[in-house]
């Protein structure tokens, strides 16, 4: 499985970058529970000491996989770039989230498929959408005192409803036959849905 849709990380060693890809593809390729630390050295092509050295311990690294391949690197890159357009501004939050999720499809259904039978492996994977919703609910909230979104009762579940759109029409792809899956453009899938999104929550 190809994880482009990681950001370049300067803080991160040559080594911690092999061992976190080899750790991203035996995840998904043989689950959590099923995946061991020789197999993640050996795919990374270093030994188990250094990889303890680095990670830890096999959960550590789970979350670490997490952190790096999920949309909050790129979102969080975006804080400098919003300019308070309401619909510019959700346009690349969403086109980033979307990159994200085109290229690591596969691994987040392997997390959220373990997270239903472990309890401290679903606290690891619901650390980045609890990270994306409060970020996108504090620019909901921002967007409300500006007059420009309505009243939201609960702007944090509105934020989740918006990734979730996201979310959900990548994972279905997976299930759809193979001339049907991402026969829609992405950025036609933003452009529609973020203009569904603003339809229901701009002021009037």
């Amino acid at each position: 499985m190809d994880f482009e849709g990681a950001a370049p990380d300067t803080e991160i060693t040559d080594t911690q970058q092999r061992i976190l890809a080899a750790a991203a593809q035996v995840f998904t390729d043989e689950g959590y529970a099923g995946a061991t630390t020789r197999a993640i050295a050996a795919e990374a092509g270093v030994n188990e000491v250094t990889l303890f050295r680095n990670f830890g311990n096999k959960k550590a690294l789970l979350l670490a996989v997490i952190e790096r391949f999920s949309a909050l690197r790129g979102l969080g890159a975006l804080a400098d770039q919003l300019t308070g357009d309401y619909r510019q501004d959700l346009t690349r939050m969403a086109t980033t989230f979307m990159e994200m999720l085109g290229h690591n499809r596969r691994h987040i259904l392997m997390t959220i498929a373990e997270a239903q039978h472990d309890p401290d492996i679903r606290e690891i994977v619901a650390l980045p959408p609890a990270h994306q919703r409060e970020m996108l609910g504090r620019y909901l909230r921002r967007q409300m005192e500006r007059g420009v979104v309505r009243d939201l009762a609960n702007p944090d579940l509105v934020a989740q409803a918006f990734f979730g759109m996201f979310l959900e029409y990548h994972l279905s792809q997976l299930l759809l036959p193979e001339a049907e899956a991402d026969a829609v453009p992405p950025e036609e899938v933003v452009a529609q849905l973020v203009n569904l999104f603003v339809q229901g929550t701009v002021a009037v």
